[in-house]
């Protein structure tokens, strides 16, 4: 069936509570807009996808990295000037990616509910990648700590904030989220991007285990060429060897593993940072949800966590372990209705494998 692409309309305030009761706000920044957007590289597969090496305002621009390009080739140390400029104040003081758009059916991109989705019996997916758990120094393995804060300083003057999770993956370095938190046609490529696992400003060091700095962004070519297209609000970020032990991230905070395919339902733990929840404040600690999901639209639907802004890209997982803090990411929060407390987030399809294998020289 073929899909047709509606855009986000610019709203204030106002009109966005009006029309969420029939809608969701997507928890971006800027509604989506044709213009200043880059050209999508060749390859029309649904799995393909673009890298870019992280911009910075310290004078590195996204350049687009090749497939080809060796692992052995790549810089894996962290970027100084980026460190230097997140200090504990500044993020502090950050902000939530906000949108001033409202998105309902009638303005999103539509997808077909089929997508090889089997919700009428089993809720296992069709496949999936095996987390891993953080490298013990000493004595007995301690928890993952695999969800935290994506901080970057992009989408305007204030620095902003997502939400995002560290994969099991061969270079111990990639992180998930959303694609609207990194990349948008209007503004582009998020600059100045970091990680902090288990981010706690309710805590006397609220970066327990250190900063990573992000050495590449990669996004699916249908999320750049349509921001109305939630179905790719997917977004990989490859991170330099960093924190306070300057190791790959996954080696002292673990990774989930990857979900994908088989049922549109199944029971999953969220994680995220939103600033509508205040016991305790959603932008200073993490925020967990567990609910059942369903199918929406050919998204995944929860309803009751009424996770706001702050909260995109945090993991939905499944088989959460509260013991070993691991599980198995099968969506992104993505959307946000605020007068019914929905979220939906994408279904995940083996295209979301094929763009986490191509991480490989990212």
């Amino acid at each position: 069936m073929k899909r047709t692409a509606r855009l986000c309309r610019p709203m204030t305030a106002a009109a966005v509570l009006m029309l969420a009761a029939a809608g969701m706000v997507p928890l971006s920044l800027v509604s989506p807009s044709a213009h200043g957007a880059e050209p999508v590289l060749a390859g029309g597969a649904e799995a393909a996808s673009m890298a870019v090496t992280a911009p910075t305002s310290f004078g590195r621009s996204a350049e687009p990295i090749p497939d080809e390009l060796p692992a052995t080739t790549v810089n894996h140390a962290p970027d100084q000037n980026v460190l230097n400029y997140w200090t504990h104040e500044r993020m502090a003081a950050s902000k939530s990616l906000d949108s001033p758009a409202a998105d309902d059916s009638t303005q999103e991109r539509s997808v077909a509910d089929g997508n090889n989705g089997d919700s009428s019996s089993s809720t296992d997916p069709a496949a999936m990648t095996e987390p891993v758990a953080p490298v013990a120094d000493e004595g007995a393995t301690p928890p993952a700590r695999a969800k935290g804060k994506l901080f970057f300083n992009g989408y305007a003057s204030d620095n902003t904030y997502c939400t995002a999770s560290v994969l099991s993956t061969p270079s111990k370095s990639v992180v998930i989220t959303a694609a609207h938190c990194v990349y948008n046609a209007e503004e582009g490529w998020v600059k100045d991007a970091v990680f902090v696992p288990d981010y706690d400003r309710t805590q006397a060091d609220p970066d327990p285990v250190g900063v990573w700095t992000v050495r590449s962004i990669r996004t699916f070519n249908s999320w750049r060429a349509d921001q109305t297209d939630y179905s790719s609000d997917v977004a990989y970020v490859t991170l330099n060897n960093g924190g306070d032990a300057n190791k790959p991230v996954a080696d002292v905070v673990g990774g989930y593993g990857l979900a994908w395919g088989g049922s549109y339902v199944f029971r999953a733990t969220i994680f995220g940072y939103p600033t509508n929840k205040t016991t305790p404040d959603g932008s200073s600690t993490v925020h967990s949800c567990v609910r059942t999901t369903e199918q929406s639209e050919g998204k995944l639907k929860v309803e009751g966590c009424d996770f706001g802004m702050g909260a995109s890209g945090g993991p939905w997982l499944y088989r959460y372990n509260e013991s070993t803090g691991l599980g198995y990411v099968r969506s992104v929060t993505s959307l946000w209705r605020p007068l019914d407390g929905v979220n939906r987030g994408p279904y995940f399809t083996d295209t979301v494998k094929t763009m986490l294998d191509a991480t490989a020289g990212d």
